[in-house]
This record gives structure tokens, sequence and C-alpha cells, in this order.
């Protein structure tokens, strides 16, 4: 498929492709499948978006434009989303998840969808958590990580691909910083550099290979890597020193300029970012200045720049300022800007809140929410 005719894709089709979810590393603001989350100051969680199997929450079951508060949520600090279920880190270092549980996301020991949000017991100083499509990755206070949901892949890292109901250790892994998790593979930092698991028919590993792995293992070509991020088959590195690298799948820009299979990091033709992001096929960075820049697939207008057009190197979001933090959903994009939410891309189902329009082609304000510092 050309790049022009997947431009020209009605929303209808595009929409069948919604069910790939990419991953989200917590923060304050979270963008999930064909919905989104935000904490405020007070720690309370806001929701809207598509409800689909209690995603939003108890007592939603239709899609809401308005963010509304998750009850049973309080003192959070951080949150993330994957396809249809959502996770909160609170301030004792519990971990808290609710939605749909299919494969044993919800970590609960069942495969039974939950609409209200539950404790996740054995697990506890929890520092990040990132959703893939239907799997999870949290990272304890001493730097370790934990896994469980769905393995076909080999995503949680045990040497399997059977999925698990339950947390459990990652073996081998350890001082990890950062984390992340795409679709179906997953990604880790420490100071030994960066470790890939997981599905890698497209080179998301970076480890100049196209074949599944599941097991961490670190791979050459990338040093004082200070945090990643991974979307459905592609993966986003930043470095200390502001440079941003990316390697993967590349059919619609995501990685860059090159061929559409990039299996070792490549640099990005940027620098001074401070944050990153990855949707589904697009990437984003925050810039040292407020500024954001993306690129990749733009078919629903995700990378803000007024167009929906694919660009394959990085482009600024037009008229926002000051961004304080990024968040990257399937087809969507968010970010913090004097503590109010801006939100672009995808509006399918409300998930940038109340706008009519299915395609929103620069930042709009989320009206109802304010978000933490």
């Amino acid at each position: 498929m050309t790049f022009s005719s997947w431009r020209a894709l009605p929303l209808l089709v595009i929409a069948l492709f919604y069910l790939i979810s990419p991953i989200y590393a917590a923060g304050v603001l979270a963008g999930g499948d064909l919905q989104s989350l935000a904490v405020d100051a007070d720690g309370n969680v806001w929701a809207w978006g598509n409800s689909v199997k209690g995603a939003l929450g108890p007592n939603r079951d239709k899609a809401h434009s308005a963010p509304a508060k998750i009850a049973g949520l309080t003192s959070i600090k951080a949150v993330a989303s994957g396809r249809g279920f959502g996770l909160a880190i609170a301030n004792d270092g519990a971990l808290w998840s609710w939605g749909d549980n299919s494969r044993g996301q919800l970590g609960d020991g069942t495969t039974k969808d939950r609409d209200k949000p539950a404790k996740i017991a054995g697990l506890t100083d929890v520092t990040d958590v990132a959703a893939g499509a239907a799997f999870v990755l949290a990272m304890r206070k001493d730097g370790s990580v934990w896994s469980w949901g769905q393995n076909n892949y080999g995503q949680l890292g045990d040497g399997t691909t059977d999925d698990r109901l339950q947390p459990r250790q990652i073996p081998n892994l350890k001082n990890v910083s950062a984390l992340a998790a795409g679709a179906y593979h997953a990604l880790a930092v420490t100071n030994d550099g960066i470790w890939s698991w997981g599905k890698n028919s497209d080179g998301q590993l970076g480890n100049g290979t196209l074949e599944d792995s599941s097991v961490p293992a670190t791979f050459a070509g990338v040093s004082n890597a200070k945090t990643v991020a991974a979307g459905w088959s592609h993966s986003v590195m930043l470095q200390g020193d502001g440079s941003v690298w990316a390697w993967g799948g590349n059919m619609t820009g995501a990685v860059g300029e090159g061929p559409q299979i990039v299996n070792v990091p490549r640099k990005a033709e940027l620098r001074s970012a401070t944050q990153i992001a990855a949707g589904n096929w697009h990437s984003l960075a925050l810039l040292a200045d407020g500024t954001v820049v993306a690129w990749g697939n733009n078919g629903t207008g995700q990378l803000g720049d007024g167009t929906t057009e694919t660009r394959r190197t990085p482009t600024s979001v037009k008229e926002l300022s000051g961004a304080a933090q990024i968040a990257a959903g399937n087809w969507h994009s968010l970010a913090r800007a004097d503590d109010r939410v801006w939100g672009w891309g995808n509006n399918s189902t409300l998930q940038l809140g109340g706008s009519s329009d299915e395609v929103v082609k620069t930042p709009i304000e989320v009206v109802g929410v304010m978000v933490a510092h």
C-alpha cells in the first residue's frame, strides 16, 4: 500500500485497526486505545472517550465527551492505559487496575472484565507501569520488573509464550530505571543499556534481527539512554543529551526517513528533547522550549500540524506552546500545558473531549479537567 493510498482510507476502514494498541508509560496523562486518562492535583483520576468493557470506570458504558472522575481512585500519582483497560499508581506504591481483562491484564487472577478499580494483590512499591495491547509491565522501587497478561510473542519476558493472570518478576532483569510496552514488545533501560523482548517482526527489538524473543536481551548501538517509548511496531529512545533515536516498523515514517523496516537504532533529526511518546504508528517529542514535534502516520491528524499528511521528519505541532508533558494514544495525541489538557488526532469516540469532529488536526482544549504538575 502506498502512503498516499493509506492517507486516503476512510475513517470507517481505519477504525478496523483501532484494536491494536501501543503502549503508554505512566504519567499524569495517558492516551489509550479509544480513551484518555488524567490525574488532577488532588490525586483524582479523570477519564473520557470510549468505555468499552469498563475502561472509563463504573457505570459508564458509552462514549463520554466530558471528563469525569473514576470512583474509587484517590491519592493517585500516575496512570497508564492500554486496549480498553486502565492502571493507576497510588502515592503509597499500590497499583490499581480496571476495564478489559480478557487476557488477564488486570492482574487479579481471572479473565473477568471489571469496571470498578481494584488494587492488584501482592505488588507493592510500584514506581512506573506500562500497558501494552493486553499485557502489563510494572517497575518497583528496587528496579525489578513484573509482568502479566497476554504473552503470545513472549512479551512477558519469562521465557514462555503462555498468558499469565497475576504478576511475576521477570528473571535476570535488574536495576531498571525506565520501561515501555508496545502492542506486543517491551523495552527497559538499565545502566547496561536497553533490554528488549517480545515480538520483532518489524525490527522493533532493535537487535539487528527479525526474530521474536521471550527473554530480555541487550543490543548494541545505544548508550546513555534516559527513557524509552514504544508503539505498535516501533520503538523510540531519548538519550541524556536530548537526542532521539528510533527503530522498527517504518511504513508510515514513525522511525523517520528510510526503509519500511529499521532493525537497529537510528538517530532522528532533532535535539533538545526532554520527553518522548509513541502511538500506533506515530512518534512525539517534547522539546526543551516547550514546543512539541511529531512524525509518522497522520491519517487522523495525530501529528497536529493542520494536515493529514504523513511526515517522515519531525514537524511542529501547531498552536501549542509551553507544554510540560506529552502522551500518545493509538491515533490521538495529548499534551499538558498551563495545567490544562490539549488533544489532537482521532476523536471518533470523543477521546479528545467535546468536539464533534472525528479528525482534529490541531490541538484543542479538553474542557473539564485540570491536571497535576
